[in-house]
């Protein structure tokens, strides 16, 4: 009898992990990491130097740490991730921008594009709340 509880207790254990990856449960650091990193960090990242020359945060926004993600940067406070609300979140309405626009992200000559396949995967972690999981990010 303690057998198939243990079993069946698994089971459905089994079960909610998987229907969370089926419901489309988005993993940041699996999913929304990568993307930043490669198309946002050379301009969002923490304060550096470089080449004998000190590069700040574009905008003083970076996107190289979880609570700095949400305070935003000079433009928008509290606006770049408004978790729960896509539309309103400034960091995803900058990706979706054509390219001539001025507030595109990334600008013209600044980096690849963030596919719509992209911006799709990062609209759906905004909506589902932006968890950031147990990733903290830099310091």
């Amino acid at each position: 009898m303690k057998n198939k509880l243990t079993l069946a207790a698994f089971a459905a254990a089994f079960a909610v992990s998987t229907a969370s990856a089926q419901d489309g449960g988005v993993d940041f650091e699996k999913q929304i990491l990568p993307i930043l990193k490669q198309k946002c960090f050379k301009c969002h990242e923490k304060e550096k130097e470089d080449n004998g020359k000190i590069k700040k945060p574009k905008g003083g926004l970076r996107l190289d740490n979880a609570e700095a993600i949400m305070k935003g940067g000079k433009e928008y406070p509290a606006e770049n991730v408004v978790a729960g609300k896509p539309d309103a979140s400034w960091m995803l309405k900058t990706m979706a921008l054509p390219e001539s626009d001025e507030f595109a992200m990334p600008p013209e000559g600044k980096g690849d594009r963030v596919t719509a396949e992209e911006q799709a995967l990062v609209k759906k972690w905004i909506e589902s709340g932006a968890a950031f999981g147990a990733w903290k990010g830099v310091e």
